[in-house]
């Protein structure tokens, strides 16, 4: 008899531990997974740039509306990996997710630059229309499965204008700009190699004291948001717009296929919710605060320079005329999504010439 206690006790003892190890997951009022997830997510920026602050403010929403379900630690370039390996270790699974400009991966991806930005052609509201609304997104996507990247695309982060120039001589006109050693990047340093400017890639790191001493002699960097943190007034006379180079910037959230999957659908929700709203607050943040850089710069006694309007026009040909030869060049997705861009900005055009007043 004490045997057969023993034997029942035993399997009910037995039962209970199973039970125990798997506990079915506590579910909420509305049907959701209360289940926790924690993600590691690295970015292309150092801890002081104002792109840092986007990733950093969209963890803060995405945990308050989440409840704590879901929490994302931020981490600045070089804290987990440097800021050119976050997409690889997103996509080995290193990292959960990461924070950056797709144009950076254009030694990878040669279509890269039309989802961050474009010199000369595409305003806010014509990017914007275009990622959400006019199958930019989807391009976006498929460009990164066609590189079988284990990668969830999805825009976070938007900022305005760049300054053209920080320089010592007044650039005005093309024949202002021929022979310049100017430092920039991707697609406009072709577009204006072609047109006699002497175009330098001096790193990021190395743009002031380059200015400085004269080693080059214009830079472009960031919208003047960013470019008054870094102080490029104290070594330049001019201040040149308008932001040819790049009219808007597009950043965004690179999540490992994986660790996405993993989320449940509400979670996913939010994620998705609090990137737009996200991406609209950095937008209004950095036009603000560019604003009041302009207003700063022109307290400090540099010179505003505006680039004059024919100069423009020939640049926005060039522009054209190089990504129209690209694209015949490489074709595939580059094409279809340079033939996207061409398609909806000439709608979007016929109808800003129509509705949107011409004011001063």
């Amino acid at each position: 008899m004490f045997r057969r206690y023993s034997i029942i006790l035993m399997a009910i003892i037995l039962v209970l531990t199973l039970m125990a190890g798997c506990k079915p997951v506590a579910v909420t009022q509305d049907g959701a997974s209360s289940k926790t997830f924690t993600w590691q997510l690295a970015t292309a920026w150092p801890e002081s740039m104002f792109l840092q602050e986007i990733p950093q403010k969209w963890a803060e929403d995405i945990e308050a509306a989440s409840g704590g379900r879901l929490k994302i630690e931020v981490h600045a370039a070089g804290e987990l990996v440097g800021g050119g390996e976050v997409m690889d270790a997103a996509n080995m699974g290193s990292i959960d997710a990461y924070h950056a400009a797709t144009n950076m991966w254009i030694g990878k991806m040669p279509a890269a630059p039309f989802f961050t930005t474009i010199p000369m052609l595409m305003d806010d509201s014509l990017r914007l229309g275009w990622i959400y609304e006019g199958g930019g997104l989807e391009l976006w996507q498929k460009m990164y499965d066609e590189q079988n990247l284990n990668i969830q695309v999805i825009p976070l982060g938007f900022t305005g204008p760049e300054t053209l120039a920080w320089s010592n001589k007044k650039m005005e006109s093309l024949e202002d700009w021929e022979g310049v050693k100017y430092r920039t990047a991707g697609w406009w340093g072709e577009i204006l190699r072609n047109s006699g400017v002497s175009v330098t890639t001096t790193p990021a790191g190395e743009v002031y004291s380059n200015l400085d001493r004269g080693v080059i002699d214009a830079a472009e960097f960031a919208t003047p948001n960013i470019d008054r943190d870094l102080g490029f007034d104290e070594v330049a006379k001019y201040y040149t717009g308008p932001g040819m180079h790049q009219p808007t910037t597009m950043y965004y959230l690179g999540v490992n296929k994986d660790a996405w999957n993993k989320l449940p659908d509400d979670l996913k929700e939010i994620v998705m919710v609090s990137a737009r709203s996200t991406t609209l607050w950095s937008y209004t943040r950095d036009q603000h605060e560019s604003m009041e850089a302009n207003e700063y710069f022109l307290e400090k006694g540099v010179t505003p320079v505006k680039v004059d309007e024919e100069t423009q026009q020939t640049l926005q040909e060039e522009t054209v005329k190089y990504l129209d030869s690209q694209a015949e060049e490489l074709g595939g997705t580059f094409k279809e999504t340079w033939e996207s861009i061409k398609d909806y900005r000439e709608r979007y055009m016929k109808f800003k010439d129509l509705m949107v007043p011409e004011t001063e």
